[in-house]
């Protein structure tokens, strides 16, 4: 049986493909990937007051488009976060 088509996952592809763009486009190129970047070094609050900075300046900023380019900063942040606490998890269950 094939598996439904929800909105919101459909929509929620669409926005990833627009984070992917910008990951592939100007953050790659711009910090490097993943172990070759400063945030490579950043812990999970690290990551979070990041997310906070640009949530806080949304409505503040005058160049067009800022917003929504904050949005998409916060995804990739946030996955970022999921990405080491699954880390920080794997490695704490697998201590002895």
């Amino acid at each position: 049986m094939p598996e439904p088509t929800l909105v919101k996952v459909v929509k929620w592809k669409l926005f990833s493909r627009t984070v992917s763009s910008h990951i592939i486009d100007y953050v790659v190129p711009q910090y490097g990937d993943t172990g070759n970047d400063e945030c490579s070094d950043y812990t999970v609050e690290d990551i979070i007051k990041q997310i906070k900075k640009y949530a806080a300046r949304n409505g503040k900023n005058s160049r067009v488009g800022q917003e929504k380019l904050d949005l998409i900063k916060i995804a990739h942040y946030a996955q970022m976060a999921y990405e080491l606490i699954e880390t920080q998890e794997e490695d704490n269950a697998n201590r002895p």
